[in-house]
């Protein structure tokens, strides 16, 4: 309400001839969680200025929704008065409190004004953002509980406590209400007398049952979301009555395969071109609450026919919308009037309501009708019967449905009846100051003076910050840990478990790690733990540089292995905070929980690059690197599956897999030089070299990670000896650069896959697509230094790929033919000599 003096948002509150009696939001337009709180805090802002609060009333609140909840709190911290807040049910929210499938958003209604897709409502005190029902109520109870908890008995919940009456006793009120918590008796019936009333009632629940004999769910429960088709019905069948806000969302809802609220908000919002229509839909607007002012009905079909429906088309939001609609399904929207949506209604939701209409249009095994009628009866089955769960008449039309949708608002009489005496006549006369105000009470917004003046009355009050900002605050907190040697075991304390370090790869949680002994002492846990802040962005060792440089920079910076390693940051000094929660354990324990931990994020991430890869062709960061056909991305994607599942199952297989996949070496003696390398530093190594070894795997077909020594890849070739290969996307072996001695090096299997781009440059050969390295030992039965099938990324074998698996496969043949080959000369040359 910035356009609004504290005067106006006064005169809009009170009622007519009782002092100090407002009524909060139970009468205004824009009804939404984020709009009532706004007006709560308007007011208890305004009070202020004008002082109302100066004496410190005695406060009641009547109702613990958005609205009470927030007017609540803002006067407690306002003023050092005491405030009761009474709520009939049993928590606070309680609306709220029940559903996952609803989104709050605090801005969307505006749409598609400015910044009307910020999902921060950006609130001086009881914030949140964007998310489902539950979590934006949980957000605001926690906050809400904090005040209490500051301002002590000056702030009283009475839950389960239902106000019959308000009269007035002097300058004040006395309530009459009900404690519902007391045994049944004269004690249930109470008063308490206050200076000052807030009424934030709200509207009332929806009936059981709008329509006899059909049960209705309430908008706030999950129950009460369109659920997915779950009966197998080619063809299902809703009718939804009612073309309010929830009525047009459940509309959508009823038509989606899977309704997703925040999803839909997305999908629209977000949708390209779509920002280009906004002077479009918004002049639309304009003109439909010029009409409605002038108290005539607006025809919105109309008008987005006419005005927006090609364009919507052109940029493709109208296929978008059909896509996540149900196959077959048929929409019936009841509605009391002719014109199918209303003013009050959001933008979103109609347009949302429009696109699903259109897309039913556009689909011929799917429909859409729209029914004007004044009343809804279900009656009995047709004769002969037909397949239909209800049977509807419509003011003598029959229609059948498989659900019925009842979506025709809450009974706000009812909630109203034990104060109507005070209301009577306010309506009326908010109705004339909401038009006397025009758009400054359309989208209430929070004054700069009000927004400062609860910022300091919070920081005062030492209210925590709110659960948003905490969390937007806790990644860039570091979180301590500290292992030290204890006899022959290790103990780790502080604000995380070793599962936990893997959350320094996932959203670059800093860390610090505090570790007072030297490496050995620490065993196979040091090196866990190197391996997770080498490709940590935001890790610290507290330790002794001196003990730890040289073995750290060894295994990183200096790495004989591997190019591009980072070494840590290392920091003499302890900064507390690492010895809570402590645990003992084998050192060895601790190392395979951490590596096990480390290697499924690390198998996470390549099945999501391999998926997008192998199934949209998308390679971020081009990780990859070269084109594949699809028939042997559909193979590729067949062996990967076998595999993942392979590593599921087994940690030690993936872990093996992982460790040779970046290391040359397979050396249980130095097994750090080899593990320290896997991790998001080499990601793109790790992409490369298993997208080389499934493509020779799909053609192979019998081609396996392998558990253990020789090699991690173990080839079926029939009748015919098994082979055991070696895929390799290590960058040196000792020091040494792949592609300059992978030729020379003694490798332990049959056949080795390089993810090395270019030639190998031997010296004794030359280049060749997939170079094959002549041996001078003649035995075909040995299996060590018999001279591999070496194979690696070249153009022959770039166009391959790209071509298909035949191709493929063609080329592999090719390859071993040339093994074999050069293998009998080499024994025939040995027979000679």
């Amino acid at each position: 309400m910035a356009d609004l003096l504290p005067l106006d948002v006064i005169a809009g509150t009170r009622v007519r001839d009782r002092p100090h009696l407002f009524v909060l939001g139970c009468y205004d337009r824009r009804i939404t969680f984020y709009a009532q709180q706004v007006r709560a805090l308007s007011l208890v802002h305004a009070l202020a200025d004008q002082g109302y609060l100066r004496s410190n009333p005695r406060i009641a609140v009547i109702g613990a929704g958005a609205a009470g909840l927030t007017c609540a709190a803002g006067a407690v911290l306002a003023s050092a008065s005491q405030v009761v807040l009474f709520e009939g049910a049993g928590n606070l929210l309680s609306l709220q409190s029940t559903t996952d499938r609803r989104n709050l958003d605090p801005h969307i209604y505006d749409w598609p004004a400015l910044d009307t897709t910020d999902p921060v409502a950006d609130l001086p005190i009881l914030d949140w953002q964007a998310g489902t029902c539950r979590s934006v109520r949980d957000d605001v109870v926690v906050e809400f509980e904090d005040i209490a908890v500051r301002v002590g008995d000056r702030l009283e919940q009475r839950l389960r406590h239902r106000v019959n009456e308000i009269r007035q006793a002097g300058t004040g009120y006395e309530l009459a209400f009900t404690d519902l918590n007391a045994p049944v008796g004269p004690d249930r019936e109470r008063t308490d007398r206050f200076d000052m009333v807030f009424l934030a009632i709200g509207f009332g629940l929806e009936p059981q049952e709008t329509v006899p004999n059909i049960q209705n769910s309430s908008y706030w429960s999950d129950a009460g979301v369109p659920v997915g088709e779950f009966e197998g019905r080619p063809a299902p069948r809703f009718f939804i009555s009612g073309n309010g806000d929830g009525g047009l969302i459940d509309f959508v809802a009823a038509g989606s395969t899977d309704f997703n609220h925040a999803g839909m908000i997305r999908l629209i919002a977000s949708h390209p071109g779509i920002a280009e229509l906004s002077p479009i839909i918004t002049a639309i607007d304009i003109r439909a609450r010029g009409v409605d002012s002038a108290g005539q009905r607006f025809d919105f079909i109309a008008a987005y026919d006419g005005e927006l429906l090609d364009r919507l088309r052109a940029i493709g939001l109208v296929d978008a919308v059909a896509r996540q609609l149900r196959p077959g399904v048929h929409l019936v929207l009841q509605t009391l009037h002719a014109e199918m949506f209303e003013v009050t209604t959001s933008t979103l939701n109609r347009i949302a309501a429009y696109l699903t209409i259109k897309a039913c249009g556009a689909d011929p095994v799917r429909s859409f009708s729209h029914l004007q009628s004044r009343s809804v009866k279900r009656v009995d089955p047709p004769v002969p019967p037909e397949p239909a769960r209800f049977w509807l008449d419509c003011d003598g039309e029959i229609i059948g449905a498989d659900a019925v949708i009842i979506r025709r608002g809450p009974l706000r009489d009812d909630v109203r009846r034990p104060f109507a005496d005070h209301l009577a006549g306010f309506e009326e006369t908010h109705r004339e100051w909401l038009e006397r105000h025009g758009d400054a009470t359309l989208v209430p917004k929070l004054s700069r003076a009000a927004r400062d003046m609860f910022a300091e009355a919070a920081r005062a009050a030492d209210i925590p910050l709110s659960r948003r900002v905490q969390r937007q605050a806790a990644p860039h907190v570091p979180i301590t840990v500290q292992l030290r040697r204890v006899r022959d075991r290790i103990r780790w304390s502080g604000g995380a478990t070793p599962q936990d370090l893997v959350r320094s790869w996932d959203n670059d949680q800093p860390f610090e790690i505090i570790l007072p002994d030297v490496p050995t002492d620490l065993g196979a846990a040091a090196g866990a733990i190197l391996r997770v802040a080498c490709h940590a962005k935001r890790a610290t060792l507290r330790a002794a540089p001196a003990q730890w440089r040289d073995h750290v920079a060894r295994l990183s910076v200096d790495s004989s292995h591997a190019e591009g390693m980072a070494m840590p940051v290392i920091v003499a000094g302890n900064p507390g905070g690492g010895a809570q929660d402590p645990i003992t354990d084998d050192p060895a324990r601790f190392a395979r929980q951490i590596h096990t931990v480390l290697d499924s994020w690390m198998l996470g991430r390549l099945n999501d690059h391999l998926e997008r890869f192998l199934v949209n062709r998308e390679d971020s960061g081009h990780r990859i690197g070269f084109q594949v056909a699809q028939d042997l991305r559909e193979g590729m994607r067949a062996t990967w599956a076998e595999w993942r599942v392979a590593f599921e199952d087994d940690p030690a297989l993936l872990n093996h897999f992982l460790r040779l996949l970046t290391c040359a070496i397979d050396d249980d003696g130095d097994r750090d030089a080899a593990q320290i390398l896997v991790g998001p530093t080499k990601f793109g190594a790790i992409a490369r070299g298993t997208a080389i070894s499934l493509a020779i795997a799909a053609v192979w077909q019998t081609t396996d990670p392998k558990p253990g020594k020789p090699g991690n890849l173990l080839r079926q070739r029939g009748e015919a000896p098994e082979w055991t290969g070696h895929g390799c996307a290590a960058d040196r072996i000792d020091g040494t650069a792949m592609s300059l001695c992978a030729a020379n090096y003694m490798w332990q299997t049959q056949f080795v896959i390089l993810s090395v781009q270019g030639a190998i440059e031997v010296a004794r050969i030359a280049e060749r697509a997939f170079a094959q390295v002549e041996t001078q030992q003649p035995s075909l039965s040995e299996t060590d230094g018999s001279g591999p099938v070496m194979m690696w990324i070249s153009r022959e074998f770039i166009d391959a790929m790209a071509a298909g698996t035949d191709q493929l496969a063609a080329l592999l043949a090719t390859i071993e033919a040339r093994h074999f080959s050069s293998l009998e000369r080499a024994i025939v040359k040995g027979a000679e000599a």
